[in-house]
């Protein structure tokens, strides 16, 4: 389960096999790394190892955080020119892609280059590396009942997850997995499992939605949950914030729960991480109160000082939460709670605020219906399969995908068949169609019950129909181009039932499928294959690029995966093509599987009829950012605005820190958010998009930072 070190012809290379994730420390000679005792860093690491060097080179443009032997981050650090720190104790703090401390008595150098970072010491120097996996998993199981007196005792132990109750909780990397539920006659609470001490309280009323609301907000205090006439917070020291007055108990809890996070990540900066972030610089002279004073108080007294501050005064700067998930007031949305109170996402009960996609997918589908030929499985009347011979969509097909894009959207909590219980996931979007997922609880038992894998990260891609190679031409290359991270890819044609079987079954870390689904299965060459029919599932991840993939999704998740991208109902072929090679750049630069979608649905309007099964927060590789971003570039008056648009993943939740380049004030943001626009001159921009690359929307349309650095900007 731990991090391993292992020695590479130039340095070093530490793995995390849980989340799949490398990083190479260079340097420049071979080192013989030594095991050492994990408490020989003073921070929390998992493993840790010496080795002797005179420079360590990150192979990416990273700005490390420096701590001195306080604790406290050295200031004065940018992510340009150099810097030089004298001979000290120091601890390297780097959180790319898993935390990673290097603690070291040494002089400091520290200069970038384009591509990379460069730490250099002032002779051969002694330096303990060590690592830490962001991969958690819940410390245990709690047995409730369906009363809802008995789940606000088990929603009360969620905050046993937290690893501080300072204004520190805010960084994702000290909010554990909460405890699982499961049902029984009986409350039943392991010993092991002890809430804080907080002082907060929050009274509910005695119903499952009520309870449902609260939980992540709840969670996030480790405040005790109890029953009460009218929803409130209350503390020890007799304030009360009521929860349900102008507005209702959900859209209350929700400005709430930003609230007190906002004010968390401003008031963590007197603590031993003071960077110079932007929200603070915007919202301090509108504060009343000192943060350095706040952040000495209790736990209860530092949320009365927050919510005694109006929301209105923070709303303009709030970081984008946009993850809502949709619960049924029922038992069976029970087990869901620990993984929404883990993501933090805003609970609602209402079960009418569907995704808005129907309308652009009609659109899609009339600009393409002279096109080309669906991806579904049709049989005429003798038998024969009319989309293999390339029948075109005619308006009977239309009619047909709209009304199954209507009948999918919205579903909550409901059952197709022998398709499991599930809740609806989505990303929320002001000026765009949401992102939805339809999620059963074994998405999230998948994810938490992974096991190590040492291999190389691995694409299994399956073309079943000859008149489809042309995305197989497509992403043949897309795949593994990445020189740090090792990959496998391994094409497939023309599959039997039997082989496709074999390729979902054994372990994998993306499934590619190009070809026929329909509601029986999938096309292979000598029939249907069903995939509820197999016991187990191998591929971590999954696109389903044919038509009415969702259910043969959602039976790969409850077989053993943890998510993909699926389709409502019948995709033409060559918007299928365009968002296909899309989706594989991406999730190939590790983007999570929500961003990925919602990006290339930029590409193609057809993009409206993929919508994701399982958990879309997670990633079949590593960013090289830590941060994936969305660039958005405008011409102005012979120069250029930029925003950058953050995006979260599993190993990297909300309140990570980021730093824009283009930011020439050297302030962090907090993800996930919307930033900018910054301005540039060609020639920055151009410096700006050689540092890594990302997806572009420049004037409108989608490209990418080489594209846009060779069309001459």
């Amino acid at each position: 389960m731990k991090p391993t070190f292992e020695p590479v012809e130039n340095g070093l290379e530490i793995i995390d096999r849980i989340e799949r994730h490398r990083c190479q420390l260079i340097t420049h000679d071979p080192v013989a790394p030594t095991s050492v005792p994990s408490d020989t860093i003073p921070y929390p690491v998992d493993a840790a190892v010496s080795v002797t060097t005179d420079m360590i080179t990150l192979p990416t443009n990273t700005l490390p955080c420096i701590r001195d032997d306080t604790g406290s981050m050295v200031e004065g650090i940018g992510p340009s020119g150099k810097t030089f720190l004298e001979a000290d104790h120091y601890t390297i703090d780097l959180t790319n892609p898993f935390k990673i401390y290097i603690d070291v008595d040494s002089s400091i150098q520290l200069y970038f280059d384009p591509e990379r970072t460069h730490i250099g010491f002032e002779e051969s120097t002694k330096a303990v590396i060590g690592a830490r996996s962001y991969h958690t998993r819940p410390a245990g199981t709690i047995t409730t009942t369906e009363d809802p007196t008995d789940l606000m005792q088990a929603v009360t132990m969620f905050g046993s997850a937290l690893k501080t109750t300072t204004a520190e909780r805010s960084y994702p990397t000290l909010r554990g997995h909460p405890p699982t539920l499961e049902l029984g006659e009986c409350l039943s609470v392991p010993e092991t499992i002890t809430p804080p001490e907080t002082g907060v309280r929050i009274t509910v009323p005695p119903d499952l939605a009520s309870v449902f609301v609260v939980t992540p907000l709840a969670s996030y205090l480790g405040a005790t949950v109890v029953e009460g006439a009218k929803p409130a917070i209350t503390t020890e020291a007799g304030f009360s914030f009521p929860l349900e007055e102008s507005e209702n108990l959900e859209e209350t809890v929700e400005r709430v729960l930003k609230h007190v996070f906002f004010l968390d990540c401003i008031v963590r900066t007197e603590g031993t991480t003071p960077v110079p972030l932007h929200a603070r610089s915007v919202i301090e002279p509108e504060l009343s109160w000192d943060p350095a004073t706040v952040y000495d108080q209790s736990p209860a007294k530092r949320v009365q000082t927050y919510l005694e501050t109006p929301y209105e005064v923070l709303e303009p700067e709030l970081p984008q939460w946009r993850l809502e998930a949709e619960l049924k007031p029922t038992p069976s949305s029970i087990e869901f709670l620990p993984f929404i109170a883990k993501s933090l996402a805003i609970v609602t009960t209402e079960t009418d605020r569907s995704s808005s996609s129907t309308a652009q997918y009609q659109q899609a589908i009339h600009t393409f219906t002279r096109d080309s030929f669906s991806r579904g499985v049709r049989s005429s009347q003798d038998g024969t399969d009319e989309s293999k011979t390339g029948a075109t969509v005619g308006e009977s097909e239309v009619e047909n995908a709209e009304m199954t894009t209507a009948h999918s959207e919205g579903t909550t909590n409901e059952s197709t068949g022998d398709l499991p219980p599930t809740i609806s996931q989505f990303w929320r979007r002001q000026d765009g169609p949401d992102i939805q997922s339809t999620t059963p609880v074994s998405a999230f038992y998948n994810s938490i019950g992974r096991e190590p894998r040492s291999d190389p990260i691995e694409i299994e891609v399956v073309c079943n129909d000859s008149e489809m190679r042309e995305e197989l031409d497509a992403v043949n290359g897309i795949y593994g181009d990445r020189e740090s991270l090792p990959f496998t890819v391994t094409e497939h044609y023309d599959l039997t039932r039997d082989e496709l079987e074999a390729v979902l079954t054994r372990e994998s870390d993306l499934f590619h499928y190009i070809g026929h689904i329909d509601e029986s299965g999938f096309q292979c060459s000598d029939g249907i294959f069903d995939v509820s029919t197999v016991d187990s599932v191998g591929a971590k991840a999954f696109l389903l690029n044919a038509c009415q993939s969702r259910d043969q999704g959602l039976y790969l998740v409850e077989g053993g995966s943890i998510g993909g991208v699926v389709t409502l109902g019948d995709v033409i072929n060559s918007g299928a093509i365009s968002v296909g090679t899309e989706l594989a750049r991406l999730l190939n630069r590790g983007y999570p599987l929500y961003a990925a979608l919602e990006i290339a649905r930029e590409r193609s309007l057809i993009g409206q009829q993929y919508q994701l099964v399982g958990d879309g927060l997670i990633t079949i590789a590593q960013s090289e950012t830590g941060v994936p971003n969305l660039a958005t570039i405008e011409r102005a008056n012979g120069a250029f605005t930029v925003e950058l648009e953050m995006y979260t993943h599993t190993s990297s939740g909300k309140g990570v820190l980021f730093m824009p380049y283009l930011d020439t004030t050297g302030s962090y943001f907090v993800s996930p958010d919307v930033v900018g626009p910054f301005e540039a001159t060609k020639a920055q921009l151009s410096e700006f998009l050689e540092l890594e690359q990302i997806p572009i929307l420049f004037d409108g349309e989608l490209s990418w930072g080489d594209d846009v650095i060779d069309g001459g900007v």
